[in-house]
């Protein structure tokens, strides 16, 4: 944070002694006979350095929330850089070599600054959408991964029953816990229903495990019990699969 911050510091110096040669050199030197041409052309460089300066900015506070350079800011770099190329190759060729008309040379540096703007907002808006649906598809698959490390836990648990049929118990819980392993991680907003009766059929499951291994002998339905629960289980996963493709 601190190293963000120094860099933070550096750019915003060198952007303000960026800005004030570029405003005693309008002024020393001139650029124009247009006083118009000329308060134009001082504005739309300033406005492009300023836009160079606050995507240095953006781009130190976003680098650290992603493992690698984005190609969306990546895209934006090369978009600011094209908006102060066409800035400063409209100042050189409307305002000192054409002399264009000052309206119309102010209306074309303000059509190209509203462009950019524009293009710049749509790469944002992609950008954003695409960070939202990354999330939601990470949640969605945090939950199967939740299960498998549930199944496992409890895959674990019957293993250390102090009991001849721990084996059997074992199969059961394994058995169920490979139908998950082959289902599709990525899930959907519309199976949260599905998805919270799976969790609690789980944690049923979790609780009967903990009960036998806490009994000197097991009830003698427990494995009939046992298939009951993970059929159950296997049933709504099987439902849960159905509709996600169904919603795809």
């Amino acid at each position: 944070m601190n190293k963000q911050r120094s860099y933070t510091g550096l750019i915003t110096v060198i952007y303000v002694a960026v800005l004030a040669v570029t405003v005693f050199s309008f002024f020393m030197l001139g650029f124009s006979e247009s006083l118009v041409r000329f308060i134009v052309t001082l504005l739309a460089v300033c406005i492009a350095e300023t836009a160079v300066y606050g995507y240095c900015v953006f781009w130190l506070r976003s680098a650290p929330d992603v493992s690698r350079t984005s190609p969306l800011l990546l895209s934006g770099a090369w978009i600011i850089a094209l908006y102060v190329f066409v800035v400063i190759a409209l100042a050189v060729l409307l305002d000192w070599i054409l002399e264009l008309s000052p309206l119309w040379y102010a209306g074309v540096q303000l059509v190209v600054l509203v462009t950019a703007v524009v293009v710049l907002e749509a790469i944002g808006l992609y950008g954003r959408n695409a960070a939202s649906q990354e999330q939601r598809d990470a949640n969605a698959s945090r939950n199967l991964r939740r299960y498998r490390q549930e199944l496992r836990e409890i895959r674990e648990l019957a293993g250390s029953w102090k009991h001849p049929e721990s084996i059997r118990l074992t199969e059961l819980v394994g058995s169920l816990e490979e139908r998950f392993q082959y289902s599709d991680p990525v899930s959907n907003p519309e199976l949260a229903a599905t998805e919270d009766m799976i969790s609690q059929q789980i944690s049923l499951l979790h609780d009967h495990v903990a009960l036998l291994l806490v009994l000197k002998e097991p009830p003698g339905g427990w494995e009939a019990e046992t298939q009951e629960l993970t059929d159950s289980i296997a049933g709504t996963l099987q439902r849960r699969n159905r509709e996600l493709a169904a919603v795809k």
